[in-house]
């Protein structure tokens, strides 16, 4: 009897020390719902900068150095041999100067040069993306009476010569070299060896400064 007793309470006590040191435990902490925490209520600044869309050049208008080619009226390049009563906007003469003269044709660069042949004239094009997806076109028209540089804009189906608003210090005394490659212009000195009332015959003379375009401008460098 005494026997069983003593069993009863060894039992006893043990059970009373497991629960008072099971209370001692601290209680456990609430987890901290991701909805109310702080860092799930901030935006994600790297993944909003990631979603903004690019900006884009407006439906119907060129969008490659091809297509502003195609657009490019008789004003800055004159295509010979074009028959204008018959051939409207000169599309056929067009289409046989680049199947004649297309010496580089690179739309990933926005870059084009066709070459030249007694009157008709040479011409080098590269375009120039902006901040608002527009793009500012250079044009380059040679023979050998003349050269001659244009910047131009290009809105709605009119073209505008912006040649000096763009371009610091732009002067038809200087040749300005088209990139084949990247958005940096070379700028020339213009050496005329003849001239005329109606021609002109120059060489490219020293190099002067080159033309960085940076957020939709150039700059001197």
């Amino acid at each position: 009897m005494k026997e069983k007793f003593l069993k009863l309470t060894i039992i006893l006590l043990a059970g009373f020390a497991f629960y008072a040191c099971g209370t001692n435990e601290p209680p456990a902490e609430k987890p901290v719902s991701q909805a109310t925490s702080p860092q799930a209520q901030q935006p994600n600044i790297t993944d909003v900068a990631a979603k903004a869309p690019e900006p884009t050049p407006v439906a119907g208008e060129p969008s490659n150095v091809m297509e502003f080619f195609a657009a490019l009226p008789d004003k800055y390049f004159t295509l010979e041999g074009c028959d204008r009563g018959t051939d409207k906007d000169c599309k056929k003469a067009r289409a046989e100067y680049l199947k004649t003269f297309t010496e580089v044709s690179d739309i990933k660069n926005g870059y084009f040069k066709g070459g030249c042949d007694g009157a008709q004239s040479c011409i080098e094009m590269a375009i120039f993306k902006r901040p608002d997806g527009r793009y500012l076109v250079g044009v380059y028209v040679s023979h050998e009476l003349i050269d001659k540089n244009y910047f131009l804009d290009y809105e709605n189906g009119s073209w505008k010569d912006v040649s000096t608003a763009v371009v610091p210090g732009f002067s038809n005394k200087n040749l300005y070299e088209l990139p084949r490659e990247g958005t940096t212009v070379k700028v020339f000195a213009k050496i005329i060896t003849e001239q005329g009332d109606d021609y002109e015959i120059s060489e490219k003379g020293k190099k002067l400064y080159d033309l960085v375009w940076k957020d939709g401008k150039f700059t001197k460098k």
